[in-house]
């Protein structure tokens, strides 16, 4: 799990990392910053390639506590990183209860009255990471559209698994609803793993009978578990962030004996012949994952539902996340916003 703890931590340091006055060419083409990108973008990625390539490897995770201790210690550097972007942008977060499940309430400055919320499943390869150190996305989509963000702080695996997770999320979506909120005014998002959840979730919702969000963002989602897509072989080992190997600590303790093809895991392999929200779908050309935001985008096209796919050259995996503030993220994020206000009903 080194490179999953490493590329998420990291990109919350990078944030307010100073700007390289220029990147020196690097040996290691996993690491190599491409001339094609912006200059600003290139100057945060050159210092966020640095630091991961000096961070050490991660010990085995074989217990409970290994997977307690490793994510505390992302947690002791990654709140404090987290909450000074979310300071910085003036939002206010405010922890609650929702529907029995544990949430942050992210609040933007200019948060109009009245307009229903985000929901949030934030990333982390299902292992680490919390609502709380994970504010830098939904502070920057929340403040965009002028609305609160729900980000669910559901229980990481091993502690938890798939069953256990999409439960909480699809708990506090009824909540929601049960509140007085349009399902078809609120939208979900989510970023890796949370990507995943929010689309394999939105297909359990629909077998359950559960009004479904007016639209999803999926940033750069790992939608199909059993990783065989092409670029898993193809970018493995260019992506700066993620590792296929690594993906087998996690899995194992997400799926918890489900098989892998399944929908609620990975939801490629869902039926999308039936209802099923507009979809944005955002990732970039260094990460493995890109077959899957891909193949995913073509799944729901084929289903004969609205689906667009927004590549961008040269970024990592939740590039917008990693470094915002730079021209590809600023454009990233304006065309989720233009998406969500084109689909939500208002």
């Amino acid at each position: 799990m080194r490179s999953v703890m490493r590329g998420m931590l990291l990109g919350f340091a990078v944030c307010a990392a100073p700007a390289a006055a220029a990147c020196p060419p690097n040996p290691d083409l996993r690491f190599r910053v491409p001339e094609s990108i912006s200059r600003p973008a290139a100057e945060k990625l050159c210092a966020f390639y640095a630091a991961a390539q000096a961070r050490p490897p991660t010990p085995p995770l074989k217990t409970l506590e290994d997977f307690d201790r490793m994510n505390a210690a992302i947690e002791a550097q990654a709140v404090p990183a987290s909450q000074q972007f979310a300071d910085a942008m003036h939002v206010r977060s405010v922890r609650e209860t929702i529907g029995g499940v544990s949430i942050l309430r992210i609040v933007p400055p200019n948060a109009r009255p009245g307009r229903p919320p985000l929901v949030y499943i934030h990333g982390g390869g299902y292992i680490i990471l919390s609502a709380r150190s994970t504010q830098v996305l939904p502070s920057l989509l929340g403040k965009a559209l002028g609305r609160e963000v729900i980000s669910i702080d559901y229980t990481l695996a091993p502690r938890g698994n798939v069953n256990t997770i999409s439960g909480q999320v699809i708990a506090v979506w009824r909540a929601l609803i049960a509140a007085g909120n349009d399902p078809r005014a609120m939208g979900m998002f989510g970023d890796s793993a949370g990507g995943n959840m929010a689309a394999a979730f939105t297909l359990k919702m629909r077998d359950q009978g559960v009004p479904l969000p007016g639209a999803l963002y999926l940033l750069s989602p790992g939608a199909d578990l059993t990783m065989i897509g092409d670029t898993v072989a193809t970018l493995g080992s260019y992506d700066p962030i993620l590792r296929p190997q690594d993906f087998t600590t996690y899995l194992k303790a997400y799926a918890a004996g489900t098989n892998v093809r399944h929908p609620y895991i990975s939801p490629l392999f869902g039926d999308y012949t039936k209802a099923f929200p507009p979809t944005l779908i955002q990732a970039g050309t260094r990460e493995l994952l890109l077959s899957e935001a891909i193949r995913e985008y073509q799944a729901i096209r084929g289903g004969g539902h609205e689906a667009v796919l927004d590549l961008y050259e040269g970024m990592p995996h939740v590039f917008p996340a990693v470094i915002p503030n730079t021209p590809e993220a600023d454009m990233a994020i304006s065309r989720v916003a233009a998406f969500f206000e084109q689909h939500l009903r208002k």
